[in-house]
């Protein structure tokens, strides 16, 4: 995980480290990864994760995820497994939450990579209300809903986000349990996706997404300035990209006119080969020497990383991931393959060196490969920021341009 994001920005985690046992649920967007930001975090409790039941095919597949706390649950549309099955999955989850346990489940069923929440199933109501009625109401069961922000979904690099909303408790639905147990599963799964929501990006005016998640990108450097709520970039994002939506539902017109100007900026973008996620403010000559300078210091760690990161590389970019068509598999399977790939080559080079250098010093020498590694991505981030600079500084009316979209958006939503 320290190898595939750039920065882990947490908060809210304090609220619920303590509590046990706990029903954790977040929003879905990128495969298997997503349970294993919480095994990160959430250190102190080793949380279990619901997972769909076909990735354990394989009997090798099963054991490995059972090790790492991963749980089958068995859907309809995957033809796979039975009603029986799950109430045994489901007896599986009441006894971790008896012994004090932690669980963490996906409400919407599946992953997508798009930036917004999709509709929650029926599990997570029917596991906790189950749960606590098995128990009387006297589980004292905990449920923390958390958002999950990927900069760049696919690649490595870029910084992650997970915020946590309040916790609450199961038994505060008990009443309405005791009266109507349909309504309070409706309570409960309206609360999570509530709650889920508040803590992501969760563009809602889905009809337009494209063109929201390109608002979005062109906000992002004023959001936590013009943004009431400055919890994260995150909130700020989220609140400002929904209140463009708000507006220009109200003004069609309107919406056609800026929806036209924002896509022809971006396609600018692109034509001149900008990255929009690295997209620099102004510069001069001064600034671009100083930063060119920065990264001639990081070229020869970039280089040396390079030769000695070939081979493992090779065989996780060329072999596994340029098979995958799903982009959303590609950080998790980097991730995944890396963890066991990458010390057991560590190995081979250490044991290589041993024979031709002093243990001690093969040692040292491996244990920088490491550190070399985060020295050639980190140059590799600031090469593509020096890159947007320089071309913003030989194209400045692109600059230009984009001021005038901010001005404009601003206007509409009351900031100017």
């Amino acid at each position: 995980m320290s190898f595939s994001y750039r920065n882990i920005i947490v908060t809210g985690y304090d609220r619920i480290k303590n509590c046990k046992p706990t029903l954790f649920v977040s929003n879905h967007q990128n495969t298997f990864m997503d349970g294993l930001v919480l095994v990160k975090i959430a250190k102190n409790i080793s949380p279990n994760i619901l997972v769909r039941a076909d990735i354990f095919k394989s009997k090798w597949a099963a054991i490995a995820l059972d090790i790492i706390h991963l749980i089958p649950i068995y859907r309809k549309k995957d033809n796979m497994g039975s009603v029986a099955q799950n109430n045994e999955i489901f007896k599986k989850c009441f006894d971790l939450f008896k012994r004090g346990k932690t669980l963490l489940i996906f409400p919407e069923g599946n992953h997508a990579i798009k930036r917004f929440l999709r509709p929650m199933q029926k599990g997570p109501a029917r596991i906790a209300f189950e749960a606590e009625d098995e128990n009387n109401f006297e589980l004292g069961l905990n449920v923390a809903p958390f958002g999950l922000h990927y900069e760049s979904h696919p690649q490595r690099w870029y910084d992650l986000h997970v915020h946590f909303g309040e916790p609450f408790q199961v038994k505060d639905f008990k009443e309405v349990y005791n009266e109507n147990a349909i309504i309070a599963h409706k309570q409960f799964t309206d609360k999570i996706r509530e709650d889920i929501s508040a803590e992501m990006v969760d563009i809602k005016w889905h009809d337009e997404y494209e063109f929201m998640e390109q608002v979005r990108a062109l906000l992002k450097p004023y959001a936590m300035q013009w943004a009431e709520n400055k919890k994260s970039i995150v909130h700020a994002e989220n609140e400002l990209v929904n209140k463009v939506g708000e507006q220009l539902r109200k003004d069609p017109s309107n919406l056609e006119l800026l929806k036209g100007k924002i896509q022809d900026y971006f396609e600018n973008i692109q034509s001149h080969h900008l990255t929009k996620d690295f997209l620099a403010k102004k510069t001069n000559l001064l600034g671009l020497f100083f930063k060119s300078i920065g990264l001639l210091f990081g070229l020869p760690f970039w280089v040396i990383a390079k030769v000695i990161n070939f081979i493992p590389e090779f065989i996780i970019e060329k072999k596994v991931i340029a098979g995958v068509k799903d982009v959303t598999w590609h950080i998790s399977l980097r991730c995944g393959i890396s963890l066991f790939l990458y010390p057991i080559y560590y190995c081979i080079m250490f044991l290589i060196l041993v024979f031709s250098l002093d243990w001690i010093l093969a040692g040292i020498i491996v244990f920088t490969f490491p550190l070399v590694s985060i020295v050639m991505y980190e140059t590799e981030y600031h090469f593509k920021k020096l890159k947007n600079a320089f071309l913003l500084f030989k194209k400045p009316e692109i600059l230009k341009i984009e001021q005038e979209l901010v001005k404009e958006i601003r206007a509409l939503i009351g900031k100017g």
